[in-house]
């Protein structure tokens, strides 16, 4: 028996009068045997058909056949006849390929059960091993006759399946020399956080380049990003209104250093006048390398009351109960300054050590 065709029929009557409906088409093959004389099928009247039909080709030859078609218009009025040629034959095998055909017979067979009415039917075509991009896909099928018919070609993109991946800094050792680093399997788009070893880069401006490789593919392209290595600061100075020279700055004793600094250290007024005045601070990283100045504007006033000394936070001369309150306030934070004794920034039991040692004291 021959496979039946599967089509799909978009039928229009124009409508001539108010009122008019398709009730019915009919089909046949080669030779019109005249109006409802066809293979019938009644509809549900409408004006429009836009249905999946199944159309017998039993008792047909195989080769080349012309199929008409054509809808009943109420009251049985017919429409004109379509047209359309077919190559019908008994379906025996059928198979796959992509891209290069390896031969007739040769290609991956297409599964599909001997009671189907139409190679039409739904099968899986596998993409394994493929890289991503467009590739060709040829489905070709045999006949009883043991002859194979022509390869019907159809143009698929297949995902990127990203693999793995490399980088490398400033130069190219080539193409699968860089190092190498692992990608979450299946994945096609990525949007991953990798870690990037910088060991042995200096200071300074430097390109990063990644690239990545898909299953059964090779490398892409290369991407360029730049990156700027901090440089870690080590030590610093500062100096008031003329610069005298790097290193020649009265230095900060006390810096947490990295690629921030921060400093408790006091800056002296000796030897300034009194009125407007500019701080500047410059920081030194391990390479020797220093920082542009910053200025910070200061006015100097008269020393007419005593300044206080350290645990003297509220400046009155004496270490009392006023300044262990401040103390506390400050105490087990870290990155302070204010209260903080010893200079490590973190304002502990040693600098309350430190400050009942002071208790009690007058500044002089």
């Amino acid at each position: 028996m021959k496979k039946t065709i599967m089509l799909l029929l978009s039928l229009a009557w124009m409508q001539l009068a108010t009122g008019q409906t398709i009730d019915a088409y009919e089909y046949f093959w080669d030779d019109d045997p005249g109006e409802g004389n066809g293979v019938l099928t009644t509809v549900s009247p409408t004006s429009l058909i836009d249905l999946d039909v199944n159309v017998s080709t039993a008792d047909l030859s195989d080769g080349y056949h012309i199929l008409g078609i054509r809808v009943r218009h109420t009251p049985n009025v017919w429409g004109f006849v379509t047209y359309q040629k077919f190559y019908v034959r008994d379906i025996a095998q059928a198979e796959y390929f992509w891209d290069e055909d390896p031969g007739a017979g040769n290609g991956t067979a297409i599964s599909y059960a001997s009671t189907d009415l139409s190679i039409a039917t739904s099968f899986e075509i596998s993409t394994s091993g493929l890289a991503g991009g467009v590739h060709k896909l040829g489905i070709r099928m045999r006949g009883d006759d043991a002859s194979w018919g022509p390869v019907h070609y159809d143009d698929y993109t297949v995902d990127v399946e990203y693999l793995e991946g490399e980088y490398f800094w400033n130069t190219d050792p080539g193409v699968g020399n860089a190092t190498t680093f692992a990608l979450t399997p299946g994945q096609n788009s990525l949007d991953e956080t990798i870690q990037i070893d910088n060991f042995g880069l200096g200071a300074g401006l430097h390109k990063l380049y990644t690239r990545v490789r898909g299953v059964g593919g090779s490398f892409g392209p290369t991407k360029e990003t730049n990156i700027y290595i901090s440089r870690v600061i080590v030590g610093g100075e500062y100096f008031w209104d003329t610069d005298p020279g790097v290193g020649n700055g009265f230095p900060l004793n006390t810096l947490n250093a990295g690629t921030t600094a921060q400093t408790c250290d006091v800056a002296s007024t000796v030897g300034l006048t009194v009125g407007e005045h500019y701080l500047y601070v410059r920081t030194v990283s391990d390479d020797n390398v220093w920082s542009i100045p910053s200025r910070i504007q200061m006015t100097v006033t008269p020393n007419d009351v005593l300044v206080g000394c350290p645990g003297d936070y509220d400046r009155s001369g004496v270490i009392d109960t006023s300044d262990l309150l401040i103390f506390l306030s400050g105490f087990g934070n870290s990155g302070e300054c204010t209260v903080d004794l010893n200079g490590d920034f973190v304002v502990d039991t040693t600098d309350l050590l430190i400050f009942l040692g002071s208790f009690g004291s007058i500044c002089e």
